[in-house]
């Protein structure tokens, strides 16, 4: 079995994947038998961030184009600084997408919650819209 680094994103350390979401105009789904197929999107980048463990995009970091519910063992409340590559997210204080809420675009955000809400707070994140 693969040993999975403490700072992934992943199931393994805690992080719970938001299985059913939906950004207009494209929609995810945990499995391809459960819906009727619909005509493929086009022209779009999937969401995508990085996210850092400090200020200056410095320390481990982790890069996603999926939602969390929770960040996991290693991620919760200790986001720092980030990078939008494309889509527009939604950062909350608290899991399963509850309390305070930021959102932010495409962009270099090298000490976002300093400046913008308290460091250190984030416990959930998701994709909003496509950009």
């Amino acid at each position: 079995m693969k040993l999975v680094p403490k700072t992934d994103l992943s199931p393994d350390n805690g992080a719970i994947i938001d299985t059913k979401w939906q950004v207009a105009p494209l929609k995810y789904h945990a499995c391809a038998a459960c819906e009727n197929p619909e005509k493929p999107v086009q022209g779009f980048s999937l969401p995508e961030l990085i996210i850092y463990d400090h200020a200056g995009f410095k320390g481990a970091y982790a890069r996603t184009n999926l939602s969390f519910h929770y960040l996991g063992d290693f991620w919760n409340d200790r986001i720092s600084s980030l990078i939008v590559v494309s889509g527009i997210w939604r950062f909350y204080r608290d899991e399963h997408y509850k309390g305070a809420h930021w959102d932010l675009g495409p962009g270099f955000y090298e000490c976002f919650f300093t400046e913008a809400g308290p460091d250190d707070v984030v416990s959930s994140f998701k994709a909003i819209t496509l950009t």
